[in-house]
């Protein structure tokens, strides 16, 4: 009987032993992930930090923030779009670009007018203001595309390119999934003209809509 009631004494000692030796294999035996060295993470970092990098200059060169100047790009290709036309386009739900666009008319950027077809819907227009300021924009967007591609061969950024296509369209394809953001050339070309000191998007060309007339022939 002692003998009995010494073993049924050690059996929560036996227990806890037990549990700790698997929780111990556990914690041994489980993959550590090295997200760092991720290629989602070192993209997803990248982007950051071009966006923090170019908020930061248009704040202190023109006084707009990256989110406006995501509008001002939709407008300057597309003047007169309508709110869900350039949501679906930059990618982002209705109710975030809304505060957007109330900032903008606020501070005189852009103006809502009543869509005659469609009186549901409001169109967006670029104002007097936001075209004298679109050169200044674009040039705060070629100095970091600028600084970000230092010391780059070209060569590398055009395969980077490649790559990060091909990686999206295998997501794409695989996961169903897709992103809105208007792909035009137009940005791209026009920082580049801005670095070598020439502006085919010129504040002129804006005020006259003939932006609109060469971009369809392909000049930009």
């Amino acid at each position: 009987m002692r003998k009995l009631r010494l073993k049924s004494a050690c059996y929560p000692i036996y227990i806890y032993i037990l549990l700790i030796s698997i929780l111990f294999i556990s914690v041994l035996s489980t993959q550590k992930y090295d997200f760092q060295n991720n290629i989602g993470f070192i993209v997803n970092k990248a982007a950051k930090a071009f966006v923090k990098a170019l908020d930061s200059e248009l704040r202190e060169k023109v006084g707009v923030t990256v989110g406006q100047w995501k509008v001002m790009v939709m407008l300057v290709n597309q003047d007169g779009l309508t709110q869900k036309e350039t949501a679906e386009r930059l990618g982002l739900e209705g109710p975030t670009l809304i505060p957007i666009i109330d900032k903008m008319e606020q501070d005189d950027l852009v103006v809502r007018k009543v869509d005659p077809s469609d009186r549901r819907n409001n169109r967006i227009y670029r104002t007097e203001k936001a075209n004298e300021l679109w050169n200044e924009m674009v040039k705060c967007a070629a100095k970091v595309r600028q600084v970000s591609l230092k010391d780059i061969p070209e060569e590398n950024i055009n395969i980077t390119k490649n790559v990060l296509e091909n990686l999206y369209q295998n997501l794409r394809d695989h996961f169903n999934v897709s992103c809105s953001i208007n792909t035009d050339n137009s940005l791209s070309n026009s920082t580049a003209s801005v670095e070598h000191n020439t502006s085919p998007v010129s504040t002129t060309a804006i005020k006259s809509g003939k932006i609109e007339k060469d971009h369809k022939k392909g000049r930009f």
